[in-house]
């Protein structure tokens, strides 16, 4: 019975240090949505639609869609429509470039993948704060694809992913404060 009382003591004991270890562990982390100090207190972002400086036709829509997309996936800023937001993002693609990355086994001259990366700048107002957090910031978006039989149907369905990753680097930059 004593062995008991003892065994059950020392476990009580370990579970309460247990638990006050985890406690101070993660002491620094906060419940839901983090964003620098720039996010603070903006709740709503208008995002107008994508300049396009580049040759590439087409990019604005899919490149402002993509943007909007991943700041409701994200959750911490709501997209609106209006000039009345918290915060302003413009967005300005610069251009598209195809660099071949790998070639072709059996024929060495032929290029078989390829990286498409949009190079675009962005720049952030924070109205609340009253002032630019970020101006003509460079952002990329990457993606690989493999040439089948059309290098330019390849390229087109590469741009899409390219775009994801654009807006996702673009949100990440505004929303932790990167």
């Amino acid at each position: 019975m004593e062995k008991n009382m003892n065994f059950k003591k020392i476990a009580v004991f370990l579970t309460v240090a247990l638990m006050l270890l985890g406690g101070i562990g993660c002491s620094g982390y906060r419940l839901g949505n983090i964003g620098g100090t720039e996010v603070q207190g903006v709740r709503t972002i208008y995002v107008p639609v994508v300049k396009n400086d580049g040759y590439e036709p087409g990019l604005q829509v899919m490149t402002t869609n993509a943007i909007i997309r991943r700041f409701e996936n994200d959750g911490t800023l709501q997209t609106v429509r209006t000039t009345e937001a918290d915060a302003e993002l413009t967005v300005t693609i610069k251009k598209v470039v195809k660099t071949g990355t790998r070639n072709d086994r059996n024929n060495i001259l032929r290029t078989a993948e390829y990286d498409v990366e949009i190079i675009a700048q962005a720049t952030y107002v924070n109205r609340r704060l009253g002032r630019k957090i970020f101006e003509n910031r460079e952002v990329r978006g990457k993606t690989a694809f493999y040439v089948q039989r059309d290098l330019q149907e390849g390229e087109r369905q590469a741009l899409p992913l390219a775009a994801e990753d654009l807006a996702n680097n673009i949100v990440k930059l505004i929303v932790e404060g990167w």
